[in-house]
């Protein structure tokens, strides 16, 4: 029994079912790694306009006697040297026929022989040309449609992989490791080419089909990362609204789908689950989870869905009558909306406060929550609280992840009992003294040291600002907003350049005091000036050039020039006037913010 013969003739049966392949195989082809090629076609039909060929595909087929033919796969030993063929033209699909031994039946085998899976392969290949290695085959399909898929996605992968053929082998693991940073920024694709079915979902497809990721390199190349053989869930963001008459309350959600679900998520813990295919009801879950604004926000759609009985996402409505809810079963109404007024209380008592970061209620404790129900009671009711007795007017109060600073002022003739106010509202007058015992204006914001401000939650810079603006100067005042100048710059420094708020705040502070503060020598306001605005960008020309002013006029004190020099991205002509002054005045240098800019030898 010739098997060669008889496997051919199998496969060109099955091929022959098809409307888009015209295949060319023959026992007597003398090709040194192919038996023919099988031509693959946009458009079904008996007939093939030249127009509407694809590609050739080469294939090459093996016939064997095999009782057993029932196997779901089979493992092959192919040569290297026919691997390395194979790679060189860009793919090839190899099939293996087992024949029973009276020969009236047959299991067909392939395997997509792409220029991915190739180098692999061929990662062993030690050069010996008549060595062997083990390829893994799956069953050829018995549809027309299925086996016509099987071609054409070959083709659309043969195509993507053309430039991988020559170039150095990209995986997904080293495009995360090299730059990660940038790894958002990396277009990703993936794709098939299939008869005209129809999915109602796109990703549908690789639910049941292997398919490759492919990454976009400059000038339009792309190339493989991965061979995903097993897609078992996917999961995408929609940029689309979700609102409940007309009302919008978010402005995307992410969808996780699989074979047989599809599960919307939104907010910080809101799913509904709806079974593909069925007309089950779709399982909605709610909790609320997350910081305060999205529990306050979840809430508030909860209450507006249960109201409205539906909501619309993305131009669409789904009704929520006939949603069934999750295990715990649902909460009515009433009892959302005591846990929104509830937490609204919260909110309104923050906001107070002026605390512009977010709470995690899942972060409060007893003492926590303690100090919250008083900071209500004294806040939003106005009513005086019993505090234990404190030295200072200023005290600090932890809630959770929120680090709070307030003014306290005890009532003359009371148990222990205090008004409590915002910190950046407290009622009290702050003056100095000058050296001939005069009191000039100033404010308690200048008391405020790096750590205090890296600490608080609740300084707002743009109160503090209009505040120190409204102070005239004196010699005191302007020493004390030097000072807070400077510790405002540690402050940023020491927060790893994550305070934005205070770099914007004495970017502005000293662009002010540069410009109206009569005390301070114009070279020291400059300095501190530049060097808040390095920290947030580059120097302008123009303002490189008042700093190339003060290097080049006469300054009493050594230190400006090593300033300027340092903001001028001038190491060594720093370096040489730090090395002007005293071991003292080097210390006391090292501790002024400007070192930040110092060379690292420093």
């Amino acid at each position: 029994m010739n098997s060669e013969m008889l496997g051919l003739s199998y496969l060109q049966i099955a091929l022959g079912k098809t409307d888009h392949l015209v295949a060319h195989i023959n026992s007597n082809d003398k090709e040194p790694s192919w038996d023919g090629d099988v031509e693959v076609y946009r458009k079904a039909g008996h007939v093939h306009a030249k127009a509407d060929l694809i590609l050739k595909v080469p294939v090459q087929v093996k016939g064997h006697c095999k009782p057993n033919l029932k196997k779901k796969s089979i493992k092959y030993s192919i040569q290297y040297a026919d691997l390395k063929n194979y790679l060189a033209i860009g793919g090839t699909i190899f099939f293996v026929i087992y024949i029973n031994d009276s020969g009236d039946k047959a299991a067909i085998y392939y395997a997509d022989l792409l220029p991915y899976d190739l180098k692999k392969h061929l990662k062993a290949y030690d050069g010996d040309p008549y060595k062997y290695k083990s390829i893994e085959l799956k069953t050829f399909p018995k549809k027309k449609n299925d086996i016509a898929d099987v071609f054409l996605n070959f083709t659309h992968h043969m195509n993507m992989q053309r430039a991988s053929i020559n170039s150095t082998p990209v995986t997904l693991e080293s495009l995360c490791t090299s730059d990660p940073a940038q790894f958002s920024n990396i277009e990703l694709t993936m794709g098939y080419s299939t008869t005209s079915r129809n999915y109602q979902f796109p990703f549908d497809y690789f639910f049941d089909h292997e398919t490759y990721l492919y990454v976009k390199q400059p000038h339009d190349v792309t190339l493989p990362i991965a061979h995903l053989k097993n897609v078992e869930t996917v999961n995408y963001t929609v940029n689309a609204p979700i609102s409940v008459k007309s009302v919008v309350f978010y402005d995307h959600y992410t969808v996780s789908r699989t074979k047989n679900l599809s599960t919307i998520n939104f907010g910080a813990d809101i799913h509904q689950a709806l079974q593909v295919g069925t007309q089950a009801k779709p399982d909605f879950h709610f909790s609320l989870s997350g910081s305060l604004s999205e529990r306050i926000r979840d809430a508030r759609f909860i209450i507006a869905v249960l109201n409205a009985q539906q909501y619309e996402i993305n131009g669409g409505v789904l009704n929520f009558s006939g949603a069934s809810s999750n295990s715990s079963g649902f909460i009515d109404v009433s009892s959302i909306q005591k846990q929104l007024d509830f937490l609204v209380g919260m909110q309104d008592t923050l906001n107070l406060l002026h605390v512009k970061k977010d709470l995690d209620p899942s972060l409060i404790d007893e003492a926590g929550q303690n100090c919250l129900n008083i900071l209500k009671i004294a806040l939003l009711d106005k009513k005086s609280v019993k505090l234990v007795p404190s030295d200072s007017i200023f005290r600090p109060c932890h809630v959770a992840n929120l680090n709070l600073l307030l003014c306290t002022l005890p009532i003359e003739g009371t148990d222990n009992f205090y008004d409590v106010y915002d910190f950046n509202q407290a009622p009290i007058t702050f003056t100095t003294e000058d050296s001939s015992g005069n009191e000039n204006p100033s404010s308690y914001y200048v008391q405020l040291n790096r750590n205090l401000m890296v600490w608080c939650d609740n300084i707002d810079y743009d109160i503090m600002l209009d505040t120190l603006k409204g102070i005239p100067f004196s010699e005191e005042y302007s020493q004390s907003l030097n000072t807070l100048i400077l510790e405002m710059l540690h402050a940023y420094d020491c927060s790893n350049s994550t305070r934005e708020d205070i770099l914007s705040a004495v970017i502005e502070l000293t662009d002010w005091v540069r410009k109206n503060d009569t005390f301070s020598l114009p070279s020291v306001t400059t300095i501190n000036h530049y060097q808040a605005i390095k920290r947030s960008r580059k120097l302008t020309v123009s303002e490189q050039a008042d700093l190339y002013q003060l290097t080049e006029s006469p300054q009493e004190d050594e230190q400006i020039y090593v300033g300027a020099y340092l903001l001028l991205d001038s190491p060594v002509a720093a370096t040489v006037h730090f090395s002007k002054l005293s071991p003292e005045e080097q210390s006391t240098f090292l501790g002024f913010p400007i070192s930040h800019f110092m060379p690292n030898n420093h």
